[in-house]
């Protein structure tokens, strides 16, 4: 069988990225056949899909991915199914990823923009309930807005569990593991380190994050950005905050599980997520996390007890402070038998097995 992906940019260590070649090696795995089609490429290209890019020139990124949205149809011919990883006119499958953009579209003039406008077209031609694209979903939250704004039948969405790695979990070695990566920071005994992990700072809460880390962190702590995105408006808070010496921001990595089992408390304190993988991958790995209702993950987080959430509605910096200190004052050891527990028990690694299957169902 021939599967048509399509995605608008395809960059190293985004969550999206990532589960979308997870997913084609996955198709791959049992003996079909994905090519890629994406307007731009960063990074190395996997060896067991073809890759094909249609660059375009526009004055701007939305009317770029517009344009790449209305040519590469007619790359699609001779497939047997189209599956998209950005909102586009006449996918088989889209997998859904974003949040709805037209649930937001009243909060001000600049939703009306130009590139406001172009993506809600997008978004439409996928969940009016005159389309026939079957909607991947990830979110309930997000389900929940795009059915109410647009009145898209159940029947049209694949409900998805998360699909967290298990290599995320603590390994047989965790306790030196920890100690190594640790040494290799140069943190002293009895020094805490604070993680924040993503890429997309804005979104996730960057901001926020170095507040709360400033108000609890002692002088030998550290807070470490992993992600790839532009730091320098949070350098320049970092500094004001008194706390640049103590900051660092180490860009994309490949090794985030050894950060995970080094770090003692994860900050993602999200304006908005349509998931938040990140939150499920620190727990299992051991780290408590704080975190906001805002993340479609978060009740994981509550339920499983692996950390705070705090309503989206009410966050604030003492209540970011208050928090972070609740869970720094646990020791470390005592999270390790509910991460344990959770990683065990919990449904939480199949998403990409659950998109695979449906994309095939019916199919010859």
């Amino acid at each position: 069988m021939k599967i048509a992906f399509s995605l608008f940019r395809f960059f190293p260590f985004g969550g999206l990225q990532r589960d979308m070649l997870a997913i084609g090696a996955e198709l791959v795995s049992r003996g079909h056949d994905v090519t890629i089609f994406t307007r731009d490429w960063q990074g190395e290209m996997p060896a067991d899909m073809t890759v094909q890019t249609l660059p375009n020139r526009a004055i701007s990124n939305h009317a770029a991915d517009a344009r790449f949205a209305r040519s590469v149809r007619s790359y699609w011919r001779g497939f047997d199914v189209c599956v998209g990883f950005n909102k586009m006119a006449g996918l088989d499958f889209y997998y859904a990823a974003d949040g709805c953009i037209a649930a937001t579209a009243g909060r001000g003039p600049k939703y009306w923009l130009p590139r406001y406008r172009t993506r809600l077209a997008m978004e439409e031609s996928v969940f009016a309930p005159q389309a026939q694209t079957r909607i991947l979903s990830i979110s309930p939250p997000q389900k929940a807005l795009y059915q109410q704004v647009y009145g898209t039948d159940d029947s049209r969405f694949v409900d998805l569990p998360p699909g967290i790695r298990r290599d995320r979990q603590m390994p047989a070695d965790y306790p030196a593991r920890r100690a190594a990566h640790r040494s290799a920071l140069g943190l002293v005994e009895g020094a805490r380190l604070l993680l924040f992990v993503g890429s997309g700072f804005r979104t996730k809460g960057l901001d926020r994050a170095l507040v709360a880390a400033a108000a609890v962190m002692g002088k030998d702590d550290r807070f470490v950005v992993v992600g790839a995105d532009r730091d320098g408006p949070y350098q320049r808070q970092a500094a004001a905050a008194g706390i640049a010496a103590q900051v660092m921001f180490v860009g994309g990595q490949d090794n985030i599980p050894e950060w995970l089992w080094a770090g003692d408390l994860l900050l993602h304190p999200a304006y908005a997520e349509n998931t938040g993988t990140v939150l499920l991958e620190a727990a299992i790995a051991g780290m408590p996390v704080l975190t906001t209702s805002a993340c479609g993950y978060a009740p994981y987080i509550h339920s499983s007890g692996m950390g705070s959430v705090i309503d989206a509605g009410e966050v604030s910096d003492q209540q970011l402070e208050d928090h972070a200190r609740a869970l720094l004052r646990v020791p470390r050891e005592s999270w390790l038998p509910k991460a344990r527990a959770f990683a065990d028990h919990a449904d939480i690694y199949s998403l990409v097995a659950h998109a695979a299957d449906a994309i095939l169902e019916d199919r010859p």
